[in-house]
């Protein structure tokens, strides 16, 4: 996946784009829309380093002069302002080519300056980012099974991925705290999930329009399967891939917070199933300067580098990832 994301690299750039959505989609989260006249060749499991505080690129700041063999003169105003001075990473949830040019969907929940900046663009507004940055998911072999597996912020990669899995037999589970959380639009034309039930349904639009039914789970029970979505996903393998021939068919793909990922890992090994994962990491450059986005990984060979003599090593998910392979994750 290292090769990949080496590849991506050569085509990445800096691109000005225009808002022409920016719809909530439930209590915290937004469906930004951005359209470009070009963007280079994207890929579910990529992001995009997202400036959120003008067009530039370049946080708004405060000029001081600073005179030669003396100190500057500070007022304190300098360092009283939040000011989002690093771009903020984002997961690619879809990319539509048209005849017009390129549009880029991503979802993005308000927890900060940075996002709620974003929240308030409109449309016409100009927006600069940073991409395709990071490697992406492998699609699952002919004949091979995709689960989908999304919890919160990490939902948005796995609407990208769907719409990449055009006869594929697949499933996707998405999990939220609540209801209000939930990041998705659920279809009034489909059957309400009971709170004990695993069937998959076509009730998610963003899934049910490429063929793929849903699993959709709530901590709090207010909508679908009540618990985590770790438990619903155990049922539903136990349940539908018992034989060893069928458990060796399945991939599974996740994103989302660290706690749920290392479960869905650690049940994909014990059926002997497949797993990529799409870490989440905080992240300043997005390209592998900063050093500051690290996961340890097992290597293939302790005796090359990195860190000869160790069968471990760091890398980056910016880089080197944001897609391992579940069974390459030291947690």
């Amino acid at each position: 996946m290292a090769d990949v994301a080496q590849t991506a690299a050569a085509h990445r750039g800096q691109f000005l784009a225009q808002v022409v959505a920016n719809r909530p989609l439930c209590r915290d989260h937004y469906l930004l829309t951005l359209q470009l006249a070009w963007f280079p060749p994207t890929h579910p499991g990529q992001f995009v380093q997202v400036a959120c505080d003008g067009v530039s690129g370049e946080a708004s700041a405060v000029e001081v002069d600073w005179p030669e063999g003396s100190l500057p003169r500070l007022s304190g105003q300098e360092i009283r302002k939040a000011v989002p001075l690093i771009r903020r990473p984002f997961s690619l949830a879809g990319r539509r080519d048209t005849a017009r040019g390129v549009e880029l969907d991503i979802i993005h929940r308000v927890v900060g300056i940075g996002t709620a900046w974003l929240a308030q663009r409109s449309c016409g507004d100009e927006v600069n980012l940073l991409g395709p940055l990071g490697n992406h998911f492998v699609p699952p072999p002919d004949g091979g099974i995709a689960v989908l597996v999304g919890g919160g912020v990490g939902i948005p990669p796995m609407i990208y991925l769907a719409s990449r899995l055009a006869g594929t037999r697949a499933v996707v589970f998405s999990g939220a705290t609540t209801r209000d959380l939930l990041p998705l639009t659920l279809t009034a034309d489909a059957p309400v999930p009971t709170s004990a039930s695993v069937e998959p349904l076509y009730n998610v639009d963003e899934f049910a329009r490429h063929g793929i039914p849903a699993v959709i789970s709530t901590d709090d029970g207010s909508y679908g399967f009540g618990g985590l979505i770790t438990d619903a996903l155990a049922l539903y393998l136990d349940r539908y891939f018992a034989d060893a021939p069928a458990r060796q068919r399945v991939t599974i793909y996740t994103c989302g917070p660290e706690a749920m990922m290392k479960r869905v890992v650690e049940m994909a090994g014990q059926r002997g199933m497949e797993s990529q994962v799409s870490v989440e990491r905080a992240m300043a450059c997005g390209m592998g300067t900063c050093q500051s986005c690290c996961i340890r990984v097992r290597k293939p060979d302790a005796a090359q580098p990195p860190l000869a003599g160790s069968d471990w090593c760091y890398r980056l998910a910016c880089t080197d990832g944001p897609v391992f392979r579940g069974a390459d994750l030291l947690w």
